[in-house]
């Protein structure tokens, strides 16, 4: 069964938004370390992901229109 880009998109953005209130929660209580940039790092990373699988949808659209 194969997914829609729009689908994993948004898994994407909402796991990076969870490491984004993770980042948030350690700074408050530990202040800034190493798993606070981890998890920037990572939330980063998962929200480009789902920009780029927003994109390819958009690309999979024109290209169907041709």
């Amino acid at each position: 069964m194969r997914t829609s880009p729009t689908f994993m998109g948004v898994i994407y953005f909402l796991i990076g938004i969870m490491f984004m209130y993770l980042a948030i929660q350690n700074v408050s209580t530990a202040g800034w370390n190493f798993w606070t940039f981890l998890f920037i790092g990572v939330a980063t990373i998962d929200i480009v992901i789902g920009i780029r699988f927003f994109r390819l949808k958009k690309q999979m659209e024109s290209e169907r229109k041709e």
